[in-house]
């Protein structure tokens, strides 16, 4: 079983998860996608008892959009960061990682809600990162 770690943009909030992730789940409902600005929410479901505050616990912001439906963020960044929704688990934004998770995306979620522009063109370009 292998440690990782993550932290929001300004490293003001950092935790740990213990043991292995199986992968990613992708919410593509309109929530998400609004509250990303992207194609959804990519996120890791962790057990509460394998989550731990590094630092930065009491830093974040809680938005409750829905008595089912909150965002945490950082209050210096605005980065989303884990939330515990139902008691038993921490949602967790895969972004925010600072290790490599070795695994991919397992699950698509709201699929139906997905925005039509989530798609690649037949004529997509990649582009590696710019090294600096």
């Amino acid at each position: 079983m292998k440690n990782r770690q993550g932290s929001c943009l300004c490293g003001a909030r950092r935790y740990e998860i213990a043991g292995d992730l199986d992968g990613v789940w992708m919410c593509h409902c309109s929530l998400c996608r609004k509250a990303t600005g992207s194609v959804g929410n990519a996120i890791l479901i962790v057990p509460k008892d394998r989550f731990r505050w590094l630092s930065g616990e009491d830093h974040g912001e809680t938005f409750a959009l829905r008595p089912t439906y909150t965002i945490t963020r950082c209050k210096t960044c605005g980065t989303p960061l884990p939330a515990e929704e139902d008691g038993k688990n921490v949602y967790i934004t895969a972004g925010t990682l600072d290790d490599p998770l070795g695994a991919g995306i397992r699950t698509h979620l709201f699929c139906a809600s997905r925005a039509d522009w989530d798609h690649d063109t037949p004529d997509v370009r990649h582009f590696d990162e710019r090294s600096t």
